[in-house]
């Protein structure tokens, strides 16, 4: 042990204390030299380094240096001599400069105390004395300037708010800037936590009357360490219009270091368009929100798009055209002014969001914009991208013609770059560039990659990747293109199906080529199609043109016939030259048609009564009755077929009408009827009493502008297999007169039907009421109006059939 006086003793404990309280970047030196023998001199430590500690508000600093300090001169020189550095700044400025009314002082054992006008935040805090301004108990001042860094704040704040991202209302999600745990029982599960979090949340979307989010079934839990999730269930949306606010209840959310959050108001609309502006010469566009916005992305150029035109022609910001954020709008600059009255601006999701952080995660549209006329730019640039058109193959397969609406050239640095990024398929593999034999040539508006072979696989697709192709005027595609798929083995499509519509009135011949097929008979633009056609109705024995009123059309992946006179035949044999239609590009054509025709029958409706006859309509065929040789019934509920006698159907001008007792309440039955030379023409349908087809409700009546009659009716028959006719009578009476009658002879389905008498004393007349009927018939005869088809339920009843639609509730179907 170091022997000496009692001062030095307590010196050297005081050293000792330091030590262990602080970090010292010097090791205490002490030289002990004996003086003639008698002696000790003590050289104590030197000002090299420091320790800071925050105090719990963060406006404390006290720095303990490795020795205990004093002011070389004076506490507002020292003052002078200190700077800080804040987490969020990367420069040391003068403590006055920082803040005015910062203040230091000294403790009797030498720390420096700094007080800070402004707290602290964050971790990355420094202090800086500068050289020579403190010295020890020696009056030896610091040879170099002491430091202390990373001085970390105490987090004293709970998770702030940092901004909603939500998709058109739904799938909510809450940011805060720092991680939490959700303030549940220390044992709770997942399914405690997220049950105590939605007792704890609660919404309004006026911004004042809150519903708590348990009213909803919905998902809402902690979705990542910063991070709440909320969305309802039964496509309820969480965030409507601009003003909706999620309360979260105070003490929910803990931070890491323990502290609670307030009661919460988060405003998390996202921003609204409101309003579009353009200026008088059509180049400038601005878009005004509900509130102010700022970019959430950079380059903002690359999300914003121009549509316009009744096609709603998408077009990108080209080179020249600006965005900018200016006084909380939205303002674009076109190099090419805009022009028409159907320009709209589309803004990509999640590029804007608002002074609270939300953002709409959703593309949004403006209202049309409307050009100045007399602001049209007498000679706009070409700013328009090329738009691809089609591709075909030619030269046996060999060169793949990529066409575009103007002429087109090569957007890459050159032939080899231009085969890379480009994406295709070869029978059963993905490849990812072209092959480096292959070559590209352009010419006009077309773009041709030469093989070094021909293509003989099966199937071909090609995906060119952006900035491939552009313009003359440099305007480069920047989005991707792809070819529709190509088959090098098919040479020609053929007929997949030929059928009739319309009781005979047209046939339809629909091919397999899976595109809309292009007319290639045209000359003049007058087509021969017609002439391409003919028909044979003695099974293929002779053909015949079609007449000359026939009309022949190509839609879609059809060829139709309308027909002057319609056909009565059960089929016809058609024929079609081959070559006649092509695919859109005339990569292949149609191989030559010789097929049947068949099932021309008519189309047959009514109802399946078992009290009652039943009677079916159809659009008289004479041709087609007269072949009926047999009406065959197929019973579902029994699995068994019969053969109607004569005796129990007849068949008239329009109509088959089945005998009563043929069909038992709520069967289910298949009715063939069989023509000879006819395909078997079948309906089907559910039978029920006569009076059970429909529920009607007690007429509601009002005398608004005369009288108006109201009724509610349901179609119990939901399972027949199609609508029959039938009419809804409304009559008006006075007393037990008679007044009037409305009647709509329709396809009657669920709904509300009304009528209106013209009356004058509709409102003084105490006497009107109105009755309402649903029958199978009604002419002018008044005395047969042929069966009541419907009965009266109340409101109640009706609801309670309508929610049994759908349920199995039958035996058989």
């Amino acid at each position: 042990m170091v022997k000496g006086n009692k001062k030095f003793r307590l010196s050297l404990m005081k050293n000792v204390a330091k030590m262990m309280t602080v970090v010292i970047t010097m090791v205490t030196t002490l030289t002990i030299s004996p003086i003639h023998g008698h002696a000790l001199s003590i050289i104590t430590d030197t000002l090299v380094s420091a320790t800071a500690e925050v105090s719990n508000d963060n406006t404390i600093v006290t720095v303990s240096f490795n020795t205990s300090a004093i002011p070389t001169t004076s506490l507002e020189d020292l003052k002078s001599n200190i700077q800080i550095e804040r987490s969020d700044s990367d420069t040391f400025v003068d403590l006055s400069v920082d803040n005015g009314n910062n203040e230091i002082g000294m403790t009797p054992e030498g720390a420096l105390v700094i007080t800070l006008d402004t707290a602290l935040t964050g971790t990355t805090n420094a202090i800086s004395v500068a050289a020579g301004s403190v010295m020890n108990e020696e009056s030896v001042p610091s040879d170099a300037d002491i430091t202390i860094s990373d001085i970390s704040a105490h987090d004293i704040t709970p998770p702030a708010f940092v901004g909603a991202v939500s998709d058109d209302g739904n799938d909510v999600y809450l940011n805060f800037d720092e991680n939490f745990s959700i303030n549940a029982s220390l044992d709770s599960d997942e399914d405690q936590i997220n049950t105590f979090l939605k007792s704890k949340l609660s919404v309004a979307t006026d911004g004042e009357h809150f519903v708590s989010v348990t009213a909803h079934q919905g998902d809402i839990y902690q979705n990542n360490s910063r991070q709440i999730y909320l969305n309802y269930d039964n496509d309820i949306k969480v965030i409507l219009g601009t003003n909706t606010i999620i309360k979260i209840a105070s003490g929910t959310l803990k931070d890491v270091a323990g502290n609670l959050n307030e009661e919460m108001n988060l405003q998390v609309s996202p921003p609204v368009i409101q309003s579009t502006a353009i200026s008088s010469d059509n180049h400038d566009v601005t878009i005004t929100f509900n509130e102010d916005v700022v970019g959430n992305t950079e380059s903002l150029e690359n999300y914003i798009y121009l549509v316009r035109g009744s096609n709603s022609i998408w077009k990108h910001l080209v080179e020249g055209d600006t965005v900018k954020i200016e006084s909380g709008k939205l303002k674009i600059h076109f190099v090419e002014a805009l022009s028409g009255k159907t320009n709209q601006i589309s803004i990509n999701g999640g590029v804007l969001k608002d002074s609270d952080g939300n953002v709409q995660n959703d593309s949004r549209l403006t209202a049309l914009i409307e050009a100045n006329v007399g602001g049209i730019d007498p000679a706009p640039a070409d700013t328009t991208q090329p738009t691809y058109l089609y591709s075909y193959f030619s030269n046996s397969f060999q060169d793949l013609n990529v066409v575009f609406d103007e002429d087109i050239h090569n957007a890459t640095a050159d032939e080899a770059s231009f085969l890379q990024n480009v994406q295709w398929y070869n029978s059963n593999n993905w490849y990812y560039s072209l092959p480096s034999d292959a070559t590209v040539t352009f010419s006009g508006p077309i773009a041709t990659i030469h093989f070094a072979a021909p293509l003989t696989g099966y199937q071909y697709y090609f995906y060119f990747y952006p900035n491939h192709f552009k313009d003359t005027a440099g305007n480069v595609i920047g989005n991707y293109v792809n070819t529709n798929w190509f088959y090098p083995q098919n040479t020609g499509f053929d007929l997949d199906d030929g059928y009739f519509s319309q009781d005979g009135r047209w046939m339809s011949l629909e091919f397999d080529s899976n595109t809309n097929l292009v007319d290639q008979t045209l000359i003049d633009g007058i087509s021969h199609l017609n002439e391409q056609i003919t028909l044979s109705t003695d099974g293929g024995v002779t053909y015949t043109a079609l007449d000359a009123q026939d009309v022949v059309t190509v839609q879609g992946d059809k060829i139709n016939i309308f027909f002057q006179n319609p056909k009565q035949q059960g089929s016809i044999k058609v024929k079609v030259a081959a070559n006649v239609v092509s695919d859109l590009y005339d990569t292949v054509r149609n191989s030559a048609v010789d097929e049947e025709v068949a099932y021309n029958t008519p189309d047959i409706s009514g109802y399946v009564l078992s009290n009652a006859v039943s009677e079916f309509v159809f659009a008289d065929n004479p041709v087609w009755r007269s072949h009926v040789k047999e009406v065959v019934v197929y019973d579902s509920s029994i699995g068994t077929d019969r053969e109607l006698t004569s005796s129990e159907y007849t068949l008239s001008e329009g109509k088959l009408t089945i005998s009563a007792g043929v069909f038992l309440e709520d069967h289910y039955y298949e009715i063939s009827v069989d023509a000879d030379g006819y395909s078997s023409k079948y309906f089907e349908g559910r039978a029920y009493k006569s009076s059970e087809i429909f529920y009607i409700t007690t007429p509601v009546v009002s005398v608004d502008n005369g009288i108006t009659a109201k009724i509610n009716l349901f179609n119990n028959a939901y399972d027949n297999g199609s609508i029959g006719n039938q009419t809804v009578l409304f009559e008006l009476f006075d007393g037990t007169t008679p007044v009037s009658i409305v009647a709509a002879n329709l396809k009657v389905n669920t709904g509300t039907y009304s009528a209106n008498f013209n009356v004058s004393d509709a409102a003084t007349n105490p006497n009107y009421t109105v009755k309402v009927f649903v029958v199978s018939k009604y002419s002018s005869d008044s005395t047969n109006l042929g069966l009541n088809l419907a009965t009266v339920k109340t409101q109640l009843e009706i609801n309670q059939a309508m929610s049994n639609v759908g349920n199995d509730n039958h035996n058989d179907d």
